[in-house]
Protein backbone atom coordinates (compact mmCIF):
# COMPACT_ATOMS: atom_id res chain seq x y z
CA UNK A 1 0.00 0.00 0.00
CA UNK A 2 1.51 3.52 -0.87
CA UNK A 3 2.36 6.14 1.69
CA UNK A 4 -0.19 8.63 0.01
CA UNK A 5 -3.28 6.06 0.99
CA UNK A 6 -1.50 5.72 4.38
CA UNK A 7 -1.98 9.31 4.83
CA UNK A 8 -5.32 10.16 3.51
CA UNK A 9 -7.01 7.06 5.32
CA UNK A 10 -5.21 9.31 8.68
CA UNK A 11 -7.54 12.06 7.24
CA UNK A 12 -10.49 10.30 6.89
CA UNK A 13 -10.59 9.03 10.22
CA UNK A 14 -10.20 12.34 11.60
CA UNK A 15 -13.47 13.53 9.72
CA UNK A 16 -11.17 15.94 7.74
CA UNK A 17 -12.94 16.44 4.67
CA UNK A 18 -11.19 20.01 3.52
CA UNK A 19 -7.49 18.19 4.47
CA UNK A 20 -8.36 15.70 2.20
CA UNK A 21 -9.87 17.31 -0.23
CA UNK A 22 -6.84 19.18 -0.47
CA UNK A 23 -4.44 16.50 -0.16
CA UNK A 24 -6.57 15.12 -3.10
CA UNK A 25 -6.12 17.90 -5.50
CA UNK A 26 -2.76 18.21 -4.87
CA UNK A 27 -2.02 14.82 -6.10
CA UNK A 28 -4.22 15.31 -9.43
CA UNK A 29 -2.26 18.76 -9.84
CA UNK A 30 0.76 16.71 -9.29
CA UNK A 31 -0.59 14.50 -12.71
CA UNK A 32 -2.43 12.01 -11.09
CA UNK A 33 -5.53 10.60 -13.22
CA UNK A 34 -8.26 10.20 -11.54
CA UNK A 35 -8.67 6.53 -12.18
CA UNK A 36 -5.22 6.41 -10.08
CA UNK A 37 -6.45 8.47 -7.64
CA UNK A 38 -9.66 6.22 -6.71
CA UNK A 39 -7.76 2.62 -7.11
CA UNK A 40 -4.54 3.44 -5.39
CA UNK A 41 -5.25 6.03 -3.11
CA UNK A 42 -8.82 6.25 -2.24
CA UNK A 43 -9.36 2.60 -2.11
CA UNK A 44 -6.15 2.00 -0.41
CA UNK A 45 -7.12 4.31 2.25
CA UNK A 46 -10.13 2.51 2.45
CA UNK A 47 -8.98 -0.69 2.24
CA UNK A 48 -6.34 0.62 4.90
CA UNK A 49 -9.55 1.27 7.60
CA UNK A 50 -10.98 -1.82 6.81
CA UNK A 51 -8.19 -3.42 8.14
CA UNK A 52 -7.90 -1.55 11.32
CA UNK A 53 -11.44 -1.96 11.93
CA UNK A 54 -10.48 -6.10 11.90
CA UNK A 55 -7.43 -6.05 14.12
CA UNK A 56 -10.30 -3.83 16.01
CA UNK A 57 -7.50 -0.88 16.36
CA UNK A 58 -10.29 1.48 15.24
CA UNK A 59 -14.30 1.44 16.23
CA UNK A 60 -17.13 1.12 13.88
CA UNK A 61 -17.91 4.63 14.92
CA UNK A 62 -14.57 5.44 13.00
CA UNK A 63 -15.47 3.54 10.46
CA UNK A 64 -18.10 5.22 9.47
CA UNK A 65 -16.85 8.58 10.13
CA UNK A 66 -14.31 7.71 7.90
CA UNK A 67 -16.72 6.40 4.95
CA UNK A 68 -18.67 9.67 5.41
CA UNK A 69 -16.46 11.78 4.78
CA UNK A 70 -14.50 9.97 2.08
CA UNK A 71 -17.79 10.26 0.50
CA UNK A 72 -18.21 13.67 0.79
CA UNK A 73 -14.50 14.10 -0.04
CA UNK A 74 -14.77 12.20 -3.43
CA UNK A 75 -18.25 14.27 -4.56
CA UNK A 76 -16.22 17.80 -3.72
CA UNK A 77 -13.17 16.11 -5.54
CA UNK A 78 -14.93 15.38 -8.90
CA UNK A 79 -17.16 18.65 -8.96
CA UNK A 80 -14.00 20.26 -9.65
CA UNK A 81 -12.70 17.61 -12.04
CA UNK A 82 -13.61 18.69 -16.08
CA UNK A 83 -15.61 16.82 -17.99
CA UNK A 84 -15.95 16.29 -21.35
CA UNK A 85 -19.85 16.42 -23.09
CA UNK A 86 -22.45 13.53 -22.18
CA UNK A 87 -23.09 11.36 -25.46
CA UNK A 88 -23.65 7.60 -23.98
CA UNK A 89 -25.69 6.76 -20.92
CA UNK A 90 -24.75 4.93 -17.51
CA UNK A 91 -26.62 3.38 -14.74
CA UNK A 92 -25.37 2.17 -11.67
CA UNK A 93 -26.95 -0.32 -8.48
CA UNK A 94 -26.21 -2.01 -5.96
CA UNK A 95 -27.93 -5.49 -5.78
CA UNK A 96 -31.09 -5.58 -3.30
CA UNK A 97 -29.76 -5.74 0.55
CA UNK A 98 -26.00 -4.24 -1.07
CA UNK A 99 -25.73 -1.31 1.07
CA UNK A 100 -22.01 -0.24 -0.44
CA UNK A 101 -22.05 2.41 -3.03
CA UNK A 102 -18.27 4.01 -2.52
CA UNK A 103 -16.68 2.26 -5.11
CA UNK A 104 -19.49 2.38 -7.67
CA UNK A 105 -20.22 6.20 -7.16
CA UNK A 106 -16.09 6.68 -7.55
CA UNK A 107 -17.45 4.58 -11.30
CA UNK A 108 -19.75 6.77 -11.90
CA UNK A 109 -17.49 9.69 -11.81
CA UNK A 110 -15.14 8.32 -14.05
CA UNK A 111 -18.18 7.83 -16.71
CA UNK A 112 -19.03 11.19 -16.56
CA UNK A 113 -15.11 12.66 -16.58
CA UNK A 114 -15.07 10.52 -20.11
CA UNK A 115 -18.47 11.81 -21.61
CA UNK A 116 -21.13 9.49 -19.99
CA UNK A 117 -24.56 10.79 -18.78
CA UNK A 118 -24.73 8.61 -15.48
CA UNK A 119 -27.83 8.00 -13.19
CA UNK A 120 -27.05 7.11 -9.37
CA UNK A 121 -29.80 4.55 -8.49
CA UNK A 122 -28.10 3.73 -4.88
CA UNK A 123 -28.00 0.76 -2.77
CA UNK A 124 -30.41 -1.98 -1.89
CA UNK A 125 -32.35 -1.76 -5.25
CA UNK A 126 -35.02 -4.56 -5.66
CA UNK A 127 -34.77 -5.94 -9.61
CA UNK A 128 -38.33 -5.08 -10.35
CA UNK A 129 -37.47 -0.90 -9.33
CA UNK A 130 -34.20 -1.92 -11.37
CA UNK A 131 -36.06 -3.07 -14.43
CA UNK A 132 -38.59 -0.58 -14.28
CA UNK A 133 -36.16 2.44 -13.83
CA UNK A 134 -33.70 1.17 -17.09
CA UNK A 135 -37.14 0.63 -19.07
CA UNK A 136 -37.53 4.39 -18.47
CA UNK A 137 -33.88 5.91 -18.85
CA UNK A 138 -32.79 3.30 -21.69
CA UNK A 139 -29.00 3.33 -20.48
CA UNK A 140 -26.23 2.05 -22.97
CA UNK A 141 -24.80 0.40 -19.63
CA UNK A 142 -26.25 -0.88 -16.50
CA UNK A 143 -23.25 -1.22 -13.89
CA UNK A 144 -24.03 -3.53 -11.17
CA UNK A 145 -22.06 -3.40 -7.56
CA UNK A 146 -21.59 -6.01 -5.11
CA UNK A 147 -19.28 -6.68 -2.17
CA UNK A 148 -20.81 -8.89 -0.09
CA UNK A 149 -19.88 -12.86 -0.78
CA UNK A 150 -23.89 -13.52 0.67
CA UNK A 151 -25.37 -11.57 -1.85
CA UNK A 152 -23.26 -12.72 -5.34
CA UNK A 153 -25.75 -15.34 -6.29
CA UNK A 154 -28.34 -12.40 -6.86
CA UNK A 155 -26.83 -11.21 -9.86
CA UNK A 156 -27.86 -13.91 -12.07
CA UNK A 157 -31.33 -12.82 -11.64
CA UNK A 158 -30.28 -9.58 -12.29
CA UNK A 159 -27.90 -10.32 -14.76
CA UNK A 160 -30.57 -12.13 -16.90
CA UNK A 161 -33.33 -9.92 -16.52
CA UNK A 162 -31.15 -6.37 -17.26
CA UNK A 163 -29.83 -7.93 -20.28
CA UNK A 164 -32.82 -8.88 -21.64
CA UNK A 165 -34.82 -5.38 -21.78
CA UNK A 166 -35.38 -4.55 -25.33
CA UNK A 167 -32.89 -2.24 -26.34
CA UNK A 168 -30.22 -4.42 -24.87
CA UNK A 169 -27.90 -2.57 -22.41
CA UNK A 170 -24.45 -3.91 -21.73
CA UNK A 171 -24.37 -5.18 -18.44
CA UNK A 172 -20.73 -4.68 -16.37
CA UNK A 173 -20.16 -5.70 -12.57
CA UNK A 174 -17.71 -4.34 -10.84
CA UNK A 175 -16.56 -5.85 -7.38
CA UNK A 176 -13.67 -6.39 -5.02
CA UNK A 177 -14.95 -9.83 -4.62
CA UNK A 178 -13.28 -10.29 -8.34
CA UNK A 179 -9.71 -10.54 -7.22
CA UNK A 180 -10.90 -13.47 -5.18
CA UNK A 181 -13.51 -15.40 -7.00
CA UNK A 182 -14.71 -15.60 -10.37
CA UNK A 183 -18.76 -14.50 -10.73
CA UNK A 184 -18.92 -15.35 -14.02
CA UNK A 185 -21.09 -18.61 -13.05
CA UNK A 186 -23.71 -15.99 -11.78
CA UNK A 187 -23.43 -13.72 -14.98
CA UNK A 188 -24.46 -14.25 -18.87
CA UNK A 189 -21.46 -14.66 -21.25
CA UNK A 190 -22.09 -11.00 -21.60
CA UNK A 191 -20.77 -9.82 -19.02
CA UNK A 192 -18.07 -7.01 -18.43
CA UNK A 193 -16.05 -8.02 -15.20
CA UNK A 194 -14.17 -4.71 -14.03
CA UNK A 195 -11.39 -5.67 -11.59
CA UNK A 196 -9.81 -1.74 -11.22
CA UNK A 197 -10.51 1.41 -12.46
CA UNK A 198 -7.62 1.39 -15.22
CA UNK A 199 -9.52 -1.05 -16.74
CA UNK A 200 -12.74 0.75 -16.70
CA UNK A 201 -10.72 3.92 -18.60
CA UNK A 202 -9.47 1.35 -21.27
CA UNK A 203 -12.97 -0.10 -21.74
CA UNK A 204 -14.68 3.49 -22.30
CA UNK A 205 -11.72 4.76 -24.80
CA UNK A 206 -12.05 1.31 -26.69
CA UNK A 207 -15.89 2.12 -26.81
CA UNK A 208 -15.12 6.16 -27.78
CA UNK A 209 -12.59 4.69 -30.59
CA UNK A 210 -15.16 2.28 -32.04
CA UNK A 211 -17.93 5.28 -31.94
CA UNK A 212 -15.23 7.66 -33.87
CA UNK A 213 -14.70 4.78 -36.46
CA UNK A 214 -18.89 4.07 -36.59
CA UNK A 215 -19.43 7.59 -37.18
CA UNK A 216 -16.62 8.47 -39.89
Amino acid sequence: MNTEAIELAQMLLEGDVDKSYAFMYALHNKGWASADLYQKTVSGAMQHIGELWERDEISVADEHLATATCDFMISRFHGQVKKQPAAQKAMFLCVEEEQHTLGMRMASFLFEENGWQTRMMGANLPLEHALSAAEKWQPDVICLSVTILYHVPQLQAYAEALEALPFRPQLMVGSRLLSMYDLSPYCTANTIFITDYKKLIDWMNDQSGRNKIGAS
